[in-house]
């Protein structure tokens, strides 16, 4: 069983670039100045594996609150990309801890509100200050070095509930992965594709180690995130509100846009991942910095 209580299924068991963390590892929740380096090889994190299964090219502008997770150095953006993640507040990325588990700050950097990677004039790059693991789910936040102003977080569901992931709802998915599981591609531009929402029983069938109080499914054949989306939101837009809600975090899968396989989520509108979180050394700390 992997870490995060996440079993390893898709083809590097998780949606990133990243190779998969070795079994039975017990992650504390600390914020790290001088963190762990990422689970992938040079190749793997150059290189992302597979994206976005059945979306489209997004224009200039589409879901500015998108991140993307850069290793640092002077190549082209497209190539050090090799995560997603979402701003959740001026000083705060949300992302996949297995994306940052063997992490350290200083290698990495993110960018928030670009569209085309390395389109260097988009959006606005930041370091990385700091990295929280969450001690048992596949859940880490990215305290950046300067806030991003005039980009607006996602929104979160309320802890506890269940009204945004109801099955057969329409979520979106979005991220810079690979777009063909037979022929890996990997696209400059931003894709997303619009996915149904997964029953709690239909996804402990194909998932036995599945929980549902920190997880929900979304996908169907022919149409899911994959690797080098790890971290990257799932979303819904709800009519007569502002921004969007926020209600996963692509974690893993098996296999891509496959038949009876849908992809697996971080919730986060879990009150058992947050009330984890905020009983933390660390959760009077990242309150502030979500300004609560």
């Amino acid at each position: 069983m992997h870490p995060f209580n996440a079993p390893a299924h898709r083809a590097a068991a998780r949606r990133s670039a990243s190779v998969a963390v070795a079994a039975g590892t017990v992650l504390g929740l600390v914020a790290v100045s001088v963190g762990t380096a990422h689970a992938a090889t040079a190749t793997d994190r150059g290189r992302p594996g597979v994206q976005i299964i059945g979306g489209v090219e997004k224009p200039n502008g589409s879901y500015p609150f998108m991140a993307a997770l850069l290793s640092k150095g002077k190549g082209n953006p497209r190539d050090r990309h090799f995560c997603g993640g979402s701003l959740l507040s001026p000083y705060l990325v949300m992302t996949a801890a297995h994306c940052v588990v063997d992490e350290k700050p200083k290698q990495m950097e993110t960018v928030v509100g670009r569209t085309v990677l390395s389109d260097k004039k988009q959006g606005h790059l930041r370091n990385v200050r700091t990295i929280t693991l969450h001690e048992d789910y596949d859940f880490a936040l990215l305290e950046l070095d300067k806030p991003v102003y005039g980009i607006a977080p996602v929104n979160l569901p309320t802890q506890g509930t269940d009204a945004l992931i109801r099955p057969g709802a329409k979520a979106t998915v979005a991220g810079w992965g690979n777009t063909d599981t037979e022929v890996p591609t990997h696209p400059d531009r931003l894709r997303a594709v619009d996915v149904p929402i997964v029953s709690h029983i239909e996804c402990k069938a194909s998932y036995p180690d599945y929980d549902k109080t920190v997880n929900v499914c979304a996908g169907v054949e022919g149409k899911d995130s994959c690797q080098g989306d790890s971290g990257g939101p799932l979303f819904r837009t709800l009519k007569g509100r502002k921004g969007v809600y926020q209600i996963g975090i692509v974690a893993y899968g098996d296999g891509c846009a496959a038949q009876g396989a849908p992809g697996v989520y971080t919730y986060t509108g879990s009150a058992k991942l947050w009330d984890t979180l905020w009983k933390s050394a660390d959760g009077k700390r990242l309150k502030r910095l979500l300004g609560r």
